[in-house]
């Protein structure tokens, strides 16, 4: 089932499962803000190399369940399975949009 979302976070969704920090980081505005494990990355630089750490260290993988509109954006909960401890899990990815671009994610429980 596809589950209906801003083309910036379908995007991501399909280059963060394929691994692709590069075209991750594309779907972000060049001062973008990626918020996850307690750590902020600026910029598209910092995403790619967030990206790539990510993608190393888990290989995760995202399955959304559900994306609701939000005032900046958008929020998607998503089952996440990777190499980590609780795989699966329900992960948050809340999203502000400017067009095209992702200009900010927040990740969390």
């Amino acid at each position: 089932m596809t589950i209906p979302m801003p083309a910036p976070v379908a995007n991501y969704f399909l280059h963060a499962n394929a691994h692709d920090a590069d075209t991750v980081a594309a779907c972000f505005s060049q001062d973008a803000e990626v918020r996850d494990e307690g750590h902020v990355y600026r910029g598209r630089d910092a995403i790619r190399a967030w990206q790539r750490a990510t993608s190393a260290r888990y290989g995760s993988t995202a399955h959304p369940a559900g994306c609701e509109s939000t005032p900046s954006g958008c929020r998607v909960e998503a089952a996440v399975t990777g190499n980590f401890p609780g795989s699966p899990a329900r992960i948050v990815f809340d999203y502000s949009l400017d067009g095209p671009a992702i200009t900010g994610l927040r990740i969390g429980a």
